[in-house]
């Protein structure tokens, strides 16, 4: 039989497969209720992979999963509710997003890290963040644009602070969390084009699968450096 951190691994990805194919093939109901427990069924797992360790790293992992959920369920009632609940989601995000910096951060500061030393690699993603706002402000009521530019902003920061780790923490364990970390981005890049420039052909599809794709490669390379002398 299958332990349960496998159980809970395959029900992650379950329930990760019908939510996109619910969305391909709007069936909204579905699209709702299999959202409300696809970051739990991962939280639990990296919970159950990581329960012998008590450090900070993974107290701030499993609070960044508990507000990742937050988003997840506000942004739920976005359309029936008002906007006030996708200000609230994107706050619940924020704070996921601050989490999970300080948790990379605190792994490797920046005076040790890559960025320290490799000071220039910084630009381009400063960039980035510049075009990609220069970009979608115009298509943006004045009032969304300061909190629109704060949580680019953030999670920006969340991106640099995983790239922190590359030649410090195990090449592999980075990669993970790197690589998953800009899958997040990119989700949230595709939300706001999707919601502030021009409807995005199969947004549901491309949302979700960066969003949790990302969201696994961050939780993945955090169980493996649990396992390492780093934590």
């Amino acid at each position: 039989m299958p332990s349960t951190n496998t159980f809970l691994l395959l029900t992650y990805f379950l329930i990760t497969s019908i939510n996109l194919w619910a969305g391909h093939t709007q069936q909204s109901d579905l699209v709702f209720y299999t959202k409300l427990f696809l970051i739990p069924s991962l939280a639990l797992w990296f919970y159950f992979q990581t329960k012998n360790n008590s450090s900070l790293f993974r107290k701030l992992i499993l609070v960044a999963l508990f507000f990742s959920w937050g988003g997840d369920t506000l942004l739920l009632f976005v359309q029936s509710k008002g906007e006030h609940f996708f200000l609230m989601g994107l706050l619940s995000f924020l704070i996921t997003h601050i989490l999970y910096s300080i948790a990379f951060f605190k792994t490797v500061s920046f005076n040790s890290g890559f960025l320290q030393k490799t000071k220039w690699v910084v630009i381009p993603f400063v960039i980035i963040l510049i075009l990609f706002l220069y970009f979608l402000f115009p298509s943006i009521a004045s009032a969304m644009q300061i909190p629109i530019m704060i949580y680019s902003s953030v999670i920006m920061l969340m991106v640099l602070s995983a790239l922190n780790w590359n030649k410090v923490i195990p090449q592999n364990i980075f990669l993970w969390v790197f690589l998953g970390a800009v899958t997040f981005m990119i989700s949230d890049m595709i939300i706001a084009i999707d919601k502030f420039k021009s409807p995005v052909a199969n947004s549901h599809l491309w949302v979700m699968g960066t969003y949790l794709l990302g969201q696994f490669g961050i939780v993945y390379g955090a169980v493996q450096l649990l396992k390492t002398k780093f934590q």
